[in-house]
Protein backbone atom coordinates (compact mmCIF):
# COMPACT_ATOMS: atom_id res chain seq x y z
CA UNK A 1 0.00 0.00 0.00
CA UNK A 2 1.15 3.31 -0.27
CA UNK A 3 3.04 5.39 2.27
CA UNK A 4 0.66 7.99 3.73
CA UNK A 5 2.28 11.12 5.27
CA UNK A 6 1.54 11.50 9.09
CA UNK A 7 0.94 15.28 10.01
CA UNK A 8 2.31 14.64 13.22
CA UNK A 9 2.30 17.91 15.95
CA UNK A 10 5.48 19.08 18.10
CA UNK A 11 4.49 17.66 21.60
CA UNK A 12 8.05 18.33 22.88
CA UNK A 13 7.26 22.38 23.33
CA UNK A 14 3.61 21.34 25.66
CA UNK A 15 4.13 22.35 28.74
CA UNK A 16 3.85 18.60 30.96
CA UNK A 17 5.58 20.00 33.63
CA UNK A 18 2.95 21.68 36.91
CA UNK A 19 1.75 21.78 40.14
CA UNK A 20 -1.66 19.69 39.62
CA UNK A 21 -1.94 16.42 42.70
CA UNK A 22 -3.26 13.20 42.20
CA UNK A 23 -6.71 13.01 43.42
CA UNK A 24 -6.25 9.23 45.02
CA UNK A 25 -3.17 8.35 47.29
CA UNK A 26 -2.24 5.21 45.48
CA UNK A 27 1.59 5.05 44.34
CA UNK A 28 2.95 3.93 41.12
CA UNK A 29 4.71 1.00 41.28
CA UNK A 30 6.12 0.11 38.07
CA UNK A 31 7.05 2.20 34.84
CA UNK A 32 9.88 2.63 32.47
CA UNK A 33 12.75 5.08 33.25
CA UNK A 34 12.00 7.27 30.11
CA UNK A 35 8.53 7.98 31.69
CA UNK A 36 10.45 9.96 34.13
CA UNK A 37 8.17 11.19 37.45
CA UNK A 38 5.21 10.39 35.85
CA UNK A 39 3.31 7.83 35.64
CA UNK A 40 2.51 5.88 31.98
CA UNK A 41 0.70 2.75 30.85
CA UNK A 42 1.81 -0.60 31.77
CA UNK A 43 2.73 -2.36 29.05
CA UNK A 44 4.95 -5.97 28.05
CA UNK A 45 7.41 -5.67 25.08
CA UNK A 46 6.26 -8.97 23.43
CA UNK A 47 9.31 -8.92 20.75
CA UNK A 48 11.86 -6.47 19.66
CA UNK A 49 13.20 -5.76 16.63
CA UNK A 50 15.94 -3.82 15.23
CA UNK A 51 14.26 -0.40 15.70
CA UNK A 52 11.40 -0.85 17.08
CA UNK A 53 9.28 -3.37 19.54
CA UNK A 54 6.01 -4.85 19.71
CA UNK A 55 4.47 -3.76 23.06
CA UNK A 56 1.01 -4.99 24.65
CA UNK A 57 -0.79 -2.03 26.71
CA UNK A 58 -3.00 -3.37 29.91
CA UNK A 59 -6.31 -1.63 29.40
CA UNK A 60 -6.14 2.07 29.60
CA UNK A 61 -8.57 5.02 30.33
CA UNK A 62 -8.05 8.73 28.39
CA UNK A 63 -9.36 12.14 28.63
CA UNK A 64 -9.40 13.30 24.80
CA UNK A 65 -10.38 16.55 22.81
CA UNK A 66 -10.43 17.46 19.32
CA UNK A 67 -6.81 18.26 18.02
CA UNK A 68 -7.11 21.68 16.72
CA UNK A 69 -4.06 21.83 14.84
CA UNK A 70 -3.02 25.10 12.34
CA UNK A 71 0.10 26.58 11.02
CA UNK A 72 1.16 28.31 14.25
CA UNK A 73 0.48 26.18 16.71
CA UNK A 74 -1.93 28.47 18.88
CA UNK A 75 -4.30 25.36 18.19
CA UNK A 76 -2.46 23.06 19.47
CA UNK A 77 -1.90 24.76 22.38
CA UNK A 78 -5.43 25.27 23.12
CA UNK A 79 -6.08 21.75 22.91
CA UNK A 80 -3.44 20.55 25.31
CA UNK A 81 -5.30 23.83 27.83
CA UNK A 82 -8.18 22.05 27.60
CA UNK A 83 -7.30 18.99 28.80
CA UNK A 84 -4.62 20.26 31.44
CA UNK A 85 -7.71 21.94 32.82
CA UNK A 86 -9.19 18.89 33.58
CA UNK A 87 -6.60 17.32 35.54
CA UNK A 88 -6.58 20.85 36.90
CA UNK A 89 -9.82 20.20 38.42
CA UNK A 90 -12.17 21.71 35.64
CA UNK A 91 -14.23 18.12 36.06
CA UNK A 92 -17.59 17.16 37.93
CA UNK A 93 -15.67 16.24 40.83
CA UNK A 94 -13.87 19.62 41.31
CA UNK A 95 -10.33 17.44 42.19
CA UNK A 96 -7.07 17.67 40.78
CA UNK A 97 -5.09 14.72 39.07
CA UNK A 98 -1.80 14.06 38.83
CA UNK A 99 0.22 14.59 34.98
CA UNK A 100 0.97 11.65 33.20
CA UNK A 101 2.65 10.98 29.94
CA UNK A 102 2.43 10.41 27.46
CA UNK A 103 0.83 13.36 25.53
CA UNK A 104 -0.59 11.55 22.50
CA UNK A 105 -2.38 12.68 19.20
CA UNK A 106 -3.70 10.44 17.34
CA UNK A 107 -3.94 11.49 13.43
CA UNK A 108 -5.84 9.89 10.78
CA UNK A 109 -4.47 9.01 8.04
CA UNK A 110 -6.68 8.07 5.36
CA UNK A 111 -10.11 9.22 6.20
CA UNK A 112 -9.73 13.01 6.44
CA UNK A 113 -13.10 13.81 7.70
CA UNK A 114 -12.14 12.65 10.92
CA UNK A 115 -11.06 14.72 13.35
CA UNK A 116 -6.92 14.58 14.99
CA UNK A 117 -7.03 14.41 19.00
CA UNK A 118 -4.90 14.78 21.67
CA UNK A 119 -5.44 13.22 24.88
CA UNK A 120 -4.01 12.43 28.56
CA UNK A 121 -3.40 9.34 30.04
CA UNK A 122 -5.71 8.61 32.99
CA UNK A 123 -3.67 7.68 36.04
CA UNK A 124 -4.52 3.79 37.33
CA UNK A 125 -5.28 4.81 40.84
CA UNK A 126 -8.53 6.57 40.10
CA UNK A 127 -11.12 4.03 39.62
CA UNK A 128 -13.57 6.47 38.48
CA UNK A 129 -12.77 9.81 36.69
CA UNK A 130 -14.74 12.51 37.32
CA UNK A 131 -16.56 13.40 33.73
CA UNK A 132 -15.19 16.39 32.32
CA UNK A 133 -17.49 20.18 32.72
CA UNK A 134 -16.01 21.21 28.85
CA UNK A 135 -18.03 19.37 26.51
CA UNK A 136 -15.03 19.46 24.15
CA UNK A 137 -13.32 16.68 26.20
CA UNK A 138 -14.60 13.05 26.42
CA UNK A 139 -13.35 10.00 28.64
CA UNK A 140 -12.28 7.10 26.57
CA UNK A 141 -11.56 3.19 27.82
CA UNK A 142 -9.59 1.15 25.80
CA UNK A 143 -9.03 -2.55 26.10
CA UNK A 144 -5.95 -4.32 26.30
CA UNK A 145 -4.06 -3.58 23.03
CA UNK A 146 -0.58 -4.31 21.07
CA UNK A 147 1.17 -1.41 19.22
CA UNK A 148 4.13 -1.18 17.04
CA UNK A 149 6.12 1.78 18.77
CA UNK A 150 9.56 3.10 17.62
CA UNK A 151 10.93 5.54 19.68
CA UNK A 152 13.77 8.79 19.32
CA UNK A 153 15.20 11.24 21.40
CA UNK A 154 15.55 14.85 20.67
CA UNK A 155 13.60 17.85 20.79
CA UNK A 156 10.91 16.15 18.15
CA UNK A 157 9.27 18.77 16.01
CA UNK A 158 6.80 17.75 12.95
CA UNK A 159 9.31 16.62 10.68
CA UNK A 160 10.79 14.37 12.77
CA UNK A 161 7.43 12.43 13.77
CA UNK A 162 6.83 12.19 9.76
CA UNK A 163 10.28 10.64 9.37
CA UNK A 164 9.87 8.44 12.10
CA UNK A 165 6.52 6.98 11.04
CA UNK A 166 7.78 6.54 7.79
CA UNK A 167 10.79 4.45 8.75
CA UNK A 168 8.79 2.55 10.88
CA UNK A 169 6.02 1.91 8.45
CA UNK A 170 8.51 1.14 5.86
CA UNK A 171 9.91 -1.70 8.39
CA UNK A 172 6.40 -2.95 9.11
CA UNK A 173 5.68 -3.35 5.37
CA UNK A 174 8.67 -4.90 4.76
CA UNK A 175 8.39 -7.52 7.46
CA UNK A 176 4.81 -8.16 6.39
CA UNK A 177 3.72 -7.07 9.46
CA UNK A 178 -0.14 -6.46 9.64
CA UNK A 179 -1.09 -2.89 11.12
CA UNK A 180 -3.88 -0.56 11.35
CA UNK A 181 -3.15 1.80 8.47
CA UNK A 182 -5.67 4.46 9.79
CA UNK A 183 -4.43 5.90 12.39
CA UNK A 184 -0.84 7.19 13.29
CA UNK A 185 0.00 7.91 17.08
CA UNK A 186 2.51 10.34 18.23
CA UNK A 187 3.99 10.25 21.94
CA UNK A 188 6.00 12.78 23.90
CA UNK A 189 7.09 12.07 27.17
CA UNK A 190 9.46 15.16 28.28
CA UNK A 191 8.45 19.06 29.49
CA UNK A 192 10.59 21.82 27.63
CA UNK A 193 13.27 22.13 30.21
CA UNK A 194 14.61 18.23 29.78
CA UNK A 195 17.57 19.28 27.71
CA UNK A 196 19.10 15.21 28.14
CA UNK A 197 18.04 11.68 27.88
CA UNK A 198 14.03 12.87 25.85
CA UNK A 199 11.65 10.25 24.58
CA UNK A 200 9.36 10.56 21.77
CA UNK A 201 8.03 8.03 19.85
CA UNK A 202 5.56 7.05 17.16
CA UNK A 203 2.79 3.88 17.50
CA UNK A 204 1.12 1.95 14.68
CA UNK A 205 -1.80 -0.31 16.34
CA UNK A 206 -0.97 -4.15 15.64
CA UNK A 207 -3.10 -6.24 14.02
CA UNK A 208 -3.30 -10.00 14.46
CA UNK A 209 -1.81 -9.85 17.75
Amino acid sequence: MAMASVSFILLSLLPLCGTAVLAEENSVDWFPSFCGDYECPKYQVLKRYNTFELRRYESTRWVTTQLDADMFGLGIMKSFKRLYNYINGQNTEGVSIKMTVPVRAIVPLLDQSINATMCFFVPSAIANPPAPTDSSLYLDSHPPTSYYVRSFGGYALKLDYEKESKALLEELEALGLAYDANFGIAAGYNDPLTFFKRHNEVWFRALNQ
